[in-house]
């Protein structure tokens, strides 16, 4: 009777190591799990960082390109409005090459347009005497603000309309920030060219 009980007791005593072992091995695999989708998380916002800031790179080199070859010819225009609640802000250079097609006497504008939900997305446009182009650049900013040095003052501004050709403003500042990023500022030179004067023959 002694032996059988024994062999009883030994038998329900491994029954509750493997419980156990299996509630153990469940907590183990839960957090391998967690940790591994936390990895996945992380490694997904890395690359929507790098996606990020490389787009803004590429955008603040295209606007390098855009401004520094001006042609004497071309006219500058920044303006700012508001609308419910949003600074809308357009940026108009008349009397260049399209960044399309190299086209020239085109007007090119970046400006931005309110989304019903929030935010802004920014569009560049190319207009020509055959044709219009347009795109959406950055469709979730949270701010894309152009501003000027105006030379007067030696004030940032948010406008320029001055018409003559070859008048242009020495500095150009961008403040943009994306959905999820911090606001980055750029100023951007604009090269001073004599303006084209024809002699009449």
């Amino acid at each position: 009777m002694k032996v059988l009980r024994q062999t009883s007791r030994a038998k329900a005593f491994t029954l509750l190591e493997v419980i156990i072992v299996l509630a153990i091995t469940a907590l183990v695999l839960g957090a391998v799990y967690s940790l591994a989708q936390g990895t996945l998380l992380l490694a997904d916002d890395v690359r929507r960082a790098e996606r990020r800031d490389a787009r803004m790179q590429a955008f603040t080199t295209f606007c390098e390109h855009l401004l520094a070859e001006l042609p004497a010819t071309a006219l500058l225009n920044v303006s700012t409005t508001e609308e419910h609640g949003q600074y809308l802000t357009r940026l108009e250079l008349e009397h260049v090459r399209s960044p399309f097609d190299e086209t020239p006497d085109c007007k090119v504008a970046l400006f931005t347009q309110g989304k019903p939900g929030g935010g802004v997305r920014l569009m560049l446009s190319s207009q020509s005497a055959e044709r219009e182009i347009s795109v959406v650049l950055f469709d979730e900013l949270t701010q894309c603000e152009w501003s000027v040095l105006q030379p007067a003052t030696q004030q940032w501004a948010p406008f320029w309309t001055e018409k003559s050709p070859g008048v242009k403003p020495k500095l150009m500042k961008l403040v943009m920030a994306q959905a999820g990023g911090e606001a980055a500022e750029q100023v951007f030179w604009i090269v001073p060219v004599e303006a084209v004067t024809q002699t009449p023959r």
